[in-house]
C-alpha cells in the first residue's frame, strides 16, 4: 500500500493490489477496496463503503457509508455519495455531484442506483432513492427527482429526457 501523510485508516481496512492513497485521507471501519484503486487527497470513506477494481477517487470525495461502488468507476473532485447508494460498473461521476439520502422532511430514503455506463455531469444532484437506467447521461447542474427508466440524455431542474 502506497500512502501519503496524515492518513487515518481503520485497522480492519482491506484493499487489493496496487492501492494508492493520498494525504489527509480518512477511511473508517469495514471499508473494502479492490485492485488498482487510487484515492487522492482529502477523501473520506465512511464505514461500509465497498469499492471495486480499477477505480479513481479524486480529491475531496466523500462517501456517507454503506455504499457499493463498482469497477472501472471515476469519482471526480468534490463529489458526495450518500448512504446506501449503488454506483454500478463503468460510471463516470463529474466534479461536485451530490446524491441525497433524505427528503426535506427528514424521511430517510436509501437505495439510489446509478446504472452501468452512466455519465453524471458536473454539479448534478440525484434525489433520494432514484434509479438511473444504464448508459444514461445526466446533464450538468441537473436535478434528478424521479427514476430514469430508459437510457438517454437528461437535463434540467427537474431533469427530463432531451434525446
Amino acid at each position: 500500500m502506497e500512502s501519503g501523510k496524515f492518513c487515518d485508516i481503520a485497522d480492519d481496512f482491506q484493499h487489493g493490489k496496487n492501492f494508492k492513497c493520498g494525504s489527509f485521507v480518512k477511511i473508517e471501519n469495514n471499508v473494502v477496496v479492490g485492485d488498482d484503486v487510487t484515492i487522492e487527497n482529502y477523501v473520506l470513506l465512511k464505514k461500509g463503503t465497498r469499492i471495486g477494481n480499477n477505480v479513481y477517487v479524486d480529491s475531496y470525495f466523500r462517501s456517507s457509508g454503506n455504499n457499493k461502488i463498482g469497477s472501472n468507476v471515476t469519482l471526480r473532485f468534490g463529489s458526495t455519495i450518500a448512504r446506501e447508494v449503488t454506483v454500478e460498473d463503468d460510471v463516470f461521476i463529474s466534479p461536485n455531484v451530490m446524491t441525497i439520502y433524505s427528503r426535506h422532511t427528514g424521511e430517510k430514503i436509501g437505495g439510489t442506483v446509478i446504472g452501468k455506463g452512466t455519465h453524471v455531469g458536473t454539479a448534478a444532484v440525484l434525489g433520494p432513492g432514484v434509479k438511473i437506467a444504464p448508459n444514461s447521461v445526466i446533464g450538468t447542474q441537473s436535478y434528478v427527482s424521479k427514476d430514469i427508466t430508459e437510457a438517454g440524455i437528461y437535463a434540467g431542474v427537474p431533469a427530463v429526457k432531451k434525446k
